[in-house]
């Protein structure tokens, strides 16, 4: 498809959001690839002959905190955007099938006198503060600047209100879209004040929205509006869910362990197997039956548990969590299924509901089933046989409404096998199993994940950290992390301890990590020099031996890219003039 033939498809007017005619247009599909381009890159960004088509878009610039956006389908225009000392105004326009994001209109036009106002800098700063709101694409959000003009917002708000999102971008707030002279965003900001929870009309339709100021330094530069609940009859169904609860003379348990945090959207990937697994997530939670997540340690199975409750017909009501191999043997049974007063010493006097009567009409989270015993696992089926509990010292059951999710890091197969599972709970827990993909196998997504947790941290500590030198970002990708996304988030954390620039240095990351990226294999060697200079490492200085191993690196990734010198950087995973830098040093010009 031509960008001609995309621009006529999704009625979208580049001439309309720049007043540069050579600005560089590009339509990316939904993973970011450059599918269709003008020919104004190579000028604009002076980059050389190598093909733009079918390259990701962050292998060609460098998008900042633009890039999230993109990834999560918001609608932008006009912001300020340096790439390698140059000033450019950044505009994106998502596309859509239905509710699913299909990729997008990418402009970048020069901004030769700085036009870029000292609000949108701190607008763009604001991107990056509000990392948790916009990582939930499904949400309507709006911001606007401190005019009231209208500087991002994503296509589920422009829906909401009956319109397009690249429609309203530049435009005020009270002319952006139908009735939207009702709007309360520049109230907020007069008034200073949070409106949360309140009752507004959208296209005919009553919703529950926030409003927030936003302030940077005690003083305001915009504001922000947020769709909680597209219909209002949902926060009549939440009250009577928790009128329920209080019926039920359980307010105070439910209130220590229903909560859950995450839904989908908190899912951090673009990699194909990732989507594949949030479609089938989504599609497997409203259903309602019972699920089993396998995968290994440090994965995420409780995020899916989460958002798989989150997703389901259950999400108002309680979560319940139970980690199987934190409770003794002994206390299990009372627990799960709870107890009445004097059924064993030392229990309460008032007795104790089990996890599965607290989860009545929601879900409960089994982790780490395989450490439950064969006598636990024998009562557990006939409670999800039955659908009812019996707590310890009670003659009388009680009917229980739960869906079961389970999670498990080992194979239950193997176990049943080995006559350590029970073969006939084992089915009854698996009727959908998703397997959760370890780190190592969705690679493209540690760059995603890693800046996420570089967001999170900066928050935690104070920091401004913007990411990592190079030599650092290169022991990330060459280790393998076991311990998946709780060990990289270990090794972030720990790296923020000890960071003193802007930059995470390779020498901040645990000694445990270099130790594994210097036992690397080492490919075969293309050159006969490399054998004589590997016989003699133990004869040479170190900074002698670290010069000739990236002189050889810079003359392999050459040979590889035929010459092409922007190609041979990316291989590298360095800037072009950080290659032409090193080039210089080594008289390889």
């Amino acid at each position: 498809m031509t960008l001609q033939e995309a621009i006529a498809r999704t009625r979208f007017d580049p001439g309309s959001w720049t007043q540069e005619s050579d600005a560089w247009v590009a339509f990316l599909d939904r993973e970011q690839t450059i599918v269709s381009s003008n020919n104004s890159a190579l000028n604009l960004l002076h980059l050389d002959e190598t093909p733009l088509l079918g390259r990701k878009i962050g292998d060609v610039i460098n998008l900042g905190q633009l890039a999230p956006l993109l990834v999560t389908g918001f609608c932008f225009r006009g912001e300020p955007l340096t790439i390698e000392g140059h000033k450019f105004l950044c505009s994106y326009v998502p596309t859509f099938e239905g509710k699913a994001a299909t990729g997008g209109f990418l402009s970048l036009a020069a901004d030769p006198e700085n036009l870029s106002s000292d609000n949108r800098e701190e607008l763009q700063n604001l991107v990056k503060s509000l990392g948790p709101f916009l990582d939930i694409a499904s949400d309507g959000l709006i911001i606007v600047d401190r005019h009231g003009i209208i500087t991002l917002v994503n296509q589920p708000f422009a829906d909401a209100v009956g319109t397009r999102a690249q429609d309203m971008i530049g435009k005020h707030v009270l002319k952006a879209y139908p009735n939207s002279k009702l709007s309360r965003l520049p109230i907020v900001m007069e008034t200073g004040r949070p409106e949360i929870g309140e009752a507004h009309t959208l296209n005919g339709r009553e919703v529950v929205v926030s409003r927030y100021p936003l302030f940077k330094d005690s003083k305001l530069i915009g504001a922000m509006g947020k769709i909680l609940f597209r219909d209002v009859r949902e926060v009549t169904l939440l009250a009577n869910k928790l009128q329920a609860a209080a019926l039920r003379d359980k307010s105070a348990a439910v209130s220590k362990n229903c909560d859950f945090h995450y839904d989908v959207n908190n899912i951090l990937g673009q990699s194909k197997v990732l989507r594949e697994l949030k479609t089938t997530l989504m599609r497997v939670a409203e259903r309602g039956s019972n699920v089993l997540l396998a995968g290994e340690s440090g994965t995420g199975k409780e995020l899916f548990a989460h958002a798989i409750h989150a997703g389901s017909k259950r999400r108002y009501g309680p979560f319940i969590k139970v980690n199987c191999a934190a409770i003794p043997e002994h206390l299990m049974e009372s627990e799960l299924f709870g107890y009445v007063e004097g059924a064993f010493t030392g229990a309460r006097k008032e007795g104790q509901q089990g996890k599965f009567t607290l989860a009545h009409q929601g879900t409960i989270f089994l982790d780490e089933i395989s450490d439950m015993s064969i006598s636990m696992q024998a009562k557990l089926l006939r409670v999800l046989q039955e659908k009812e509990v019996t707590p310890l010292g009670c003659a009388t059951t009680h009917k229980i409404d739960v869906r079961v999710v389970a999670a498990t890091n080992v194979s239950l197969e193997k176990l049943v096998r080995d006559g350590k599972f029970r073969k006939d709970l084992y089915y009854r827990l698996n009727i959908v199993s998703l397997s959760i993909p370890p780190l190592r196998d969705r690679a493209e997504d540690l760059l995603l994940i890693t800046k996420h947790l570089i967001d999170l941290f900066n928050i935690e500590f104070g920091l401004d950290i913007q990411g990592l030198e190079t030599e650092a970002w290169d022991v990330i990708r060459s280790y393998d992390f076991p311990g998946n996304i709780r060990e990289l988030r270990n090794v972030i954390e720990s790296a923020f301890n000890l960071v003193m620039g802007p930059l995470i240095r390779r020498d901040d990351l645990p000694g445990y990590v270099l130790q594994a990226s210097c036992h690397l294999p080492v490919s075969a060697s293309q050159n006969p020099a490399e054998s004589d200079f590997s016989a003699s490492i133990g004869k040479r200085p170190l900074t002698k031996i670290m010069d000739e191993i990236e002189k050889n690196l810079l003359e392999e990734a050459i040979r590889q890219s035929g010459g092409n010198k922007l190609q041979a950087a990316a291989l590298l995973g360095i800037s072009r003039p950080g290659l032409y830098k090193k080039l210089a040093k080594y008289q390889m010009q």
